[in-house]
């Protein structure tokens, strides 16, 4: 990845120059000690990853930061700090990591497992997110889904082409309500607007329904939880503690998944 570091001290460009030669997928293009001179330089020369100081004068690094991703929303950026105190603003303009400092190449390697990654899912064109929060992405833009729609589709996600029954989608999704027909008029409804918008963005063909029920369509996406129930590496590396945060049903799977990684799976 074409990479370029901005911090005002020439010490710290110095050391990130020593310690990232020997780190895959480092390709260093530019090292600037003020975002000025950041900004002129993407201006003419693609850059994939940049590392950001936050405490600069002039221009801060958050403010370089909402500048970069203007000029190119793909931009991967770490943000580099003494401090912790910044994290908020960090996640607030969409930063993808960040290094306290004094960080080290050991550290610096860490980093890059987790945007090696990030760049991977951004060259698919259909990307789902269950680690921390349910996320549906065509090249590298979040789908608009909400409410039930966005929750049937996560429970129909995770069982990884399986077929669910409708009535099981209901009881779930509405914890255990009636399940009249009447009342599946609910599930109904909301199948309906999530294929809409399924429709709409271009991918319908995720959803499968069948007679009993629904299911996913695996082969035309790419999935952390199933990249990582592949035990591929990266994605290991890359889970936080967090599956399908805002879903009560989705703690029973993020225990299987601590089970696991407690018996070395």
């Amino acid at each position: 990845m074409k990479t370029i570091i901005v911090d005002d001290e020439a010490i710290m460009l110095r050391k990130f120059k020593r310690i990232s030669e020997g780190i895959q997928d480092i390709e260093l293009v530019g090292c600037f000690e003020d975002g000025a001179s950041a900004i002129e330089y993407m201006a003419e020369h693609p850059v994939d990853l940049a590392f950001l100081d936050i405490e600069m004068p002039v221009m801060n690094g958050i403010d370089l930061a909402k500048k970069l991703r203007a000029m190119r929303s793909d931009i991967l950026i770490v943000f580099l700090t003494a401090y912790d105190d910044y994290i908020r603003d960090c996640n607030e303009i969409g930063g993808d990591y960040y290094l306290i400092k004094p960080y080290s190449e050991e550290t610096l390697e860490l980093a890059m497992e987790r945007l090696r990654l990030l760049r991977k899912r951004q060259q698919k064109e259909i990307y789902i997110q269950t680690f921390g929060r349910f996320l549906v992405m065509k090249e590298g833009e979040p789908i608009p889904l909400t409410g039930k729609a966005k929750e049937i589709l996560a429970l129909v996600v995770l069982k990884r082409g399986k077929e669910i029954s409708n009535e099981e989608l209901y009881r779930t999704v509405w914890e255990d309500r009636p399940c009249s027909n009447r009342d599946m008029t609910v599930l109904f409804n909301a199948l309906r607007r999530l294929k809409k918008t399924l429709s709409n963005a271009g991918i319908a063909d995720i959803l499968i329904t069948t007679k009993r029920g629904q299911k996913a369509n695996t082969e035309i996406f790419d999935c952390d939880y199933y990249t990582w129930q592949d035990n591929e590496r990266d994605e290991r590396a890359l889970f936080e503690g967090e599956f399908l945060t805002e879903y009560s049903w989705g703690e029973s799977a993020l225990a299987e998944i601590i089970e696991k990684i407690n018996l070395g799976f």
